[in-house]
């Protein structure tokens, strides 16, 4: 080989090298941008728990988008009158259950088994199952009122990712 063709090999190679190393970059930065997303989805989806066991209602409406809602679902379909549409609704309605159906007794949202669907650079859809208790302070312990799957559509917005929709599908016993 002369030193001319061995000065283009070397050339070449080191082309390709960069090459090859700029696209492992690449893909690191994209998995790293996704690990980022989950993440964040994830720490806003603890918050939801807080905020909403906390009675904290106003903070937990920000969870959501400006036209967010939460409805509730059994047998596939919709709970009639469970719909709530806009995050001002969602601040009155947490407003008026922490301050009504929920002002003598702690609530606790047990959130595990949180999977992503379907994840975006800006949306995505996750469900997480869940075992919701209530304790007052004539309980011993603490009481399951309700089980089941949430699951949320979430947007990245500018201030961050937020929930668009939040469908809580209710477990039901067997039929007798």
């Amino acid at each position: 080989m002369t030193p001319a063709n061995t000065l283009i090999h070397k050339t070449c190679l080191l082309l390709l090298s960069l090459i090859l190393l700029f696209s492992s970059l690449a893909a690191r930065a994209d998995e790293l941008t996704e690990l980022g997303n989950r993440l964040a989805i994830a720490e806003m989806l603890t918050q939801y728990s807080y905020r909403w066991d906390g009675k904290a209602s106003k903070s937990f409406s920000e969870l959501f988008t400006e036209d967010g809602s939460m409805e509730r679902w059994t047998d596939n379909v919709v709970v009639p009158g469970s719909e709530v549409v806009g995050r001002a609704a969602i601040y009155a309605y947490a407003l008026q259950a922490h301050g009504g159906r929920l002002a003598d007794r702690q609530s606790r949202h047990h959130f595990s088994a949180l999977v992503f669907l379907e994840l975006t650079e800006n949306l995505a859809i996750t469900e997480n199952m869940a075992l919701i208790t209530h304790q007052t302070v004539d309980d011993l312990a603490p009481v399951i009122r309700s089980s089941g799957i949430y699951r949320n559509t979430w947007v990245k917005t500018k201030v961050g990712w937020r929930i668009k929709k939040r469908i809580l599908i209710i477990d039901q016993g067997p039929s007798n």
